[in-house]
Order: structure tokens, then sequence, then C-alpha cells
């Protein structure tokens, strides 16, 4: 599962996969092998890489956590790549003329939310993609009318293939 993790001004991109020992965890460049235990609602105990730790993890709200542990604590936001790249393309709100949107990642369109010539609001959700196991909804990043969509239910997709444009 790939994941983006956000503390502060930092954010990396995190690989979790099954392992024998319980979880292999690829955080800046680094591989970790992680076992984890829930000792109580919160708290979990972590063996990486052999150290153990004891950590609480609470959560704030939908993909925001706090997490504390024996060294101090500190909030993370926890998300998908294709829901980071589609918060971040909010910020093209102000570009003005069409804008084609294109896959982050390859998957799978799920379903067209929006079709040709429909007026969308910015976040009104107008491509469903499958991706690693999770439906992401491809969100206008503006006003507009949704002037192409280039794919159909069903299709395969890869990283850069145009999605919809939007003018």
């Amino acid at each position: 599962m790939e994941l983006i993790v956000r503390s502060g001004e930092r954010e990396e991109p995190v690989r979790v996969e099954r392992s024998e020992a319980g979880y292999r965890v690829t955080l800046a460049g680094r591989t970790f092998e992680v076992d984890l235990a829930a000792v109580a609602e919160e708290l979990y105990s972590l063996r990486v890489d052999g150290a153990q730790q004891e950590v609480s993890v609470h959560r704030l709200e939908e993909g925001r956590y706090r997490v504390a542990w024996a060294g101090g604590s500190t909030e993370v936001e926890v998300a998908d790549p294709l829901t980071v790249l589609a918060r971040s393309a909010h910020g093209a709100a102000a570009v003005k003329g069409p804008r084609r949107v294109a896959a982050n990642m390859p998957g799978r369109v799920v379903a067209i939310l929006a079709a040709e010539g429909t007026e969308v609001a910015p976040g009104q959700g107008v491509v469903v993609l499958e991706a690693m196991k999770m439906e992401n909804e491809i969100q206008a990043d503006r006003a507009g009318t949704i002037r192409a969509v280039f794919v159909t239910p069903g299709q395969a997709v890869e990283g850069g293939d145009p999605l919809f444009e939007i003018g």
C-alpha cells in the first residue's frame, strides 16, 4: 500500500507491505521491519527493527492523527497519493482556460460522475479510479464545464493518461 504522510512541512511517501515479521515499511529511502500489537484503545506496542516502543495514536479527524511516544508527539496527516494530487490541484483553481486532468498512477476507471457538457463546482467528483485496491474520486479543481471525458468505466489507465478536460 502506498501512502503519503505529512507532518508539519515535511511530506514523505510511505510504502507498507505485509512480511513474515508483520510489516515492511519503507520511508525516506529506508526500509524497516515492523511488528505491531494493540495494547489498549489508541495504544500500540511497536517493534521496529527489534527495538520496542509504545505509541499512542489518537484520531483527530478523517486522515489526521496525533501520535505520541516516550520522546514526544506530533500530528500527522495520512492520505493515498491520488487524494494528495487532487488536493494540490485545488491550488490551480485560479488558472484560466481549459485544463486536462491526468491520472497520477495506474488504475482502473470505476465510474464517470460528470459527463461532457456538465457544469461542475470546485471539489465535485468527475471520475472514480480504483488504484491499489482503493477507490479514489478525482475532483474538479475549479468551477467550469467538463469539455471532454477521455476514459470509460472499466478502462485501465496509466499514470499520466488524460482523464478529462475542464474549461
